[in-house]
């Protein structure tokens, strides 16, 4: 929610959570306490989390496996 409107108005502005009229600069709603979040294009809170990190590198893959032993040949009849 956001009590701070995207335009600049003199006007107050209608808390979403209670409909109150609200002083567009406050960061609270004085009838219910409902927070003020940034208006959509302003920047964020200043110490908020910021997007996830990449993954790391995936690891080495390991060697190949050697060949195994040739089998003997049968012999016919077998």
């Amino acid at each position: 929610m956001c009590f701070r409107p995207p335009t600049i108005e003199a006007g107050p502005v209608k808390c979403p959570k209670c409909g109150a009229e609200v002083d567009p600069t406050a960061d609270k709603c004085p009838n219910c306490g409902a927070e003020a979040t940034p208006a959509p294009g302003m920047p964020g809170v200043p110490g908020a989390p910021g997007a996830p990190k990449a993954p790391g590198a995936p690891g080495v893959p390991g060697a190949p496996k050697a060949p195994g032993a040739p089998s003997a040949p049968k012999a016919p009849g077998q």
